[in-house]
């Protein structure tokens, strides 16, 4: 084999390397928005974990969305019991970190079922989350991976 097409392969196996990887395992993201200041700026790099996700309160998650990327906060998992008027009441804990202006359209507590995530944006006054229509609650599938890095 002459050493033009031994690059070749060699170019084309690490591009498929990569694509699996970035694929299955762990990717790049860019944040878009200020939604999650002060925590992530527009512009900041991270890094997801795509596989094994044992998802926790106050992860910080990519979303697929409507064919839209997000990043948010993990605030409720399922089955908990979600309630909203000043503050985060999770299961009836007062979340005092979580001052919240606008409920949004949650009025009354909501139960989340099985599958079923609330995320909020840290930048609460500026971010559109689980709170509103267009967000809404997310599915376990449209969490495409957990913040690492």
């Amino acid at each position: 084999m002459n050493r033009e097409l031994k690059i070749i392969l060699k170019i084309i196996l690490i591009g498929i390397i990569i694509f699996c990887i970035n694929q299955f395992f762990f990717q790049i993201c860019f944040v878009q928005g200020n939604s999650m200041s002060p925590t992530l700026q527009n512009g900041n790099i991270m890094c997801i974990k795509k596989f094994g996700l044992n998802l926790k309160h106050n992860d910080i998650v990519v979303i697929n969305k409507n064919n839209k990327i997000i990043t948010k906060r993990l605030v409720g998992l399922p089955n908990d019991k979600i309630r909203i008027d000043e503050y985060l009441y999770v299961n009836g804990q007062k979340n005092d970190d979580l001052f919240i202006e606008d409920c949004g359209e949650i009025k009354e507590e909501i139960t989340l079922k099985e599958d079923e995530y609330f995320v909020l944006g840290d930048n609460r006054s500026h971010s559109i989350d689980s709170r509103f229509a267009e967000i809404g609650i997310i599915h376990k599938n449209e969490i495409i991976g957990i913040k690492i890095i």
